[in-house]
């Protein structure tokens, strides 16, 4: 049997035709990221001009699925814009072609036609290759004019020594998607959990090779400390394949299981905002929750007898916090979770509520404690409130992190912290501002450029 997918109003007789969007002939409305179908089902794939639709991470899983459902041997066709070439022709043409060549890059805007990510070749030929797809071959050609294409074909390999351990892999990215763990919205979070399914793919690769079961409790320990469920779903796509044995893959689901039912991430992130915010910290402060959170592993996977007491423990302090605000615990996400923080303060700043503005700023610094805007923001709150004394020691943290920061025009950011800082110390002269610095746009040289 032949898939069709993302047919809109073009009926290949000899396919099973399928769009998300357009069911008017379509066989059946489904999601290239979800497909309705039994592994290895299709002889063929055909997807005409639909991964520009989906965006850079669902092409991933949608590729994944087409990987799954696809059977050994079975071939699988794409055709999506040329980007390289749709830009060369787009400098290279006259006002109107640009337009029809602009309508190729972005599409249409209507439900299911816009262009949401344009692969480069390379690009997407490595990403065909980390799904698992072998001989590739590739066509550059014009549907017209205007609007050039690439043609890919690629095969799912029977001979493939890692085709039951790619094909693992789909079953994770499917079971994250319908149990909705995946949060496209969120392409930060998104990616944080693609970067973990690599490495788990590269440690199962090493399994594959020379059956070392340690690197894969390795991967399992290290992805507990981030996300307790992504493991869920790594150990739902172990049953049966006898990488485990029974015993062990029931122990480590039991931890997998407390771990999150208490939110283990959660309490790796306030756990965090307890260590000391000297300026400069941030990998120390990491490291040191990160080791917490493994060793803690070590113990509940090692020492079952204690098992129920270490989580019990776990679970009081989990009580304690107020708010769930992470369920996966990294440095980038621990960045982007302390940048809300300073806009919030930011905002509060500009609103005159210095006190809120204050205890968002501190959040901020307890979250991460390497950029000098939040150190600086804060000690000019403080001023606002009246307390000078902490103020100057966040000058001078403010001063150090720009010391040891790589920023363009450094001095020019020192002379104006000097100024507020020298006017805080000695009273005296004109009194600055103390605004809200939000970024280092004031203190780059703007470039003109005249038409």
């Amino acid at each position: 049997m032949r898939l069709n997918i993302g047919c809109g109003k073009k009926f290949e007789p000899e396919y099973l035709n399928i769009d998300l969007y357009d069911d008017l002939i379509a066989d059946k409305k489904m999601s290239a990221l979800n497909l309705e179908f039994n592994d290895n089902f299709f002889e063929e794939i055909k997807a005409i001009h639909v991964i520009e639709h989906l965006g850079f991470f669902e092409s991933i899983y949608a590729l994944s699925e087409f990987f799954r459902v696809l059977e050994p041997n079975g071939f699988l066709n794409i055709e999506t814009p040329d980007i390289n070439r749709a830009f060369q022709h787009y400098l290279d043409s006259d006002d109107e072609q640009k337009n029809e060549v602009l309508g190729w890059i972005f599409g249409i805007p209507h439900a299911g036609l816009q262009h949401k990510f344009c692969f480069p070749l390379p690009l997407l030929k490595d990403l065909l290759k980390k799904i698992g797809f072998r001989h590739i071959t590739t066509e550059k050609f014009y549907n017209n004019e205007s609007i050039p294409t690439l043609r890919i074909e690629c095969k799912k390999l029977r001979a493939d020594i890692f085709l039951e351990l790619f094909q693992i892999i789909t079953h994770i990215r499917k079971k994250m998607i319908t149990e909705s763990y995946v949060d496209f919205e969120n392409s930060f979070l998104t990616k944080e959990q693609e970067d973990l399914l690599n490495l788990f793919l590269i440690k199962m690769m090493d399994f594959t090779k020379n059956k070392d079961k340690a690197k894969i409790i390795e991967v399992l320990k290290k992805t507990l400390i981030s996300s307790p469920q992504l493991v869920k779903f790594f150990l739902y796509a172990f049953k049966n394949k006898n990488i485990l044995f029974n015993f062990e893959l029931e122990h480590i689901t039991e931890i997998t299981d407390d771990l999150i039912s208490i939110n283990f991430p959660n309490i790796l992130f306030n756990s965090i905002k307890k260590s000391p915010t000297i300026p400069g910290t941030q990998r120390i402060a990491f490291s040191a929750i990160e080791s917490f959170g493994s060793e803690l592993i070590n113990k509940l996977i090692l020492n079952k007898n204690n098992k129920e007491k270490s989580i019990n423990i776990l679970k009081e302090q989990s009580e304690k916090f107020n708010k769930q605000e992470v369920n996966f615990f990294s440095s980038e996400i621990l960045k982007r979770k302390s940048l809300d923080y300073f806009y919030l303060g930011i905002k509060e700043f500009y609103k005159k509520n210095y006190k809120n503005s204050l205890n968002k700023f501190l959040t901020a610094i307890k979250l991460y404690r390497d950029d000098f805007l939040y150190y600086w923001n804060l000690a000019k709150v403080l001023v606002k409130l009246d307390l000078k004394l902490q103020a100057k020691k966040y000058y001078r943290w403010t001063l150090r992190l720009v010391r040891i920061s790589k920023i363009e025009n450094k001095n020019h950011i020192k002379d104006d912290i000097k100024k507020e800082f020298k006017w805080i110390k000695k009273m005296k002269g004109d009194i600055p501002k103390f605004e809200p610095t939000i970024s280092l746009e004031k203190f780059c040289p703007k470039k003109r450029h005249y038409i």
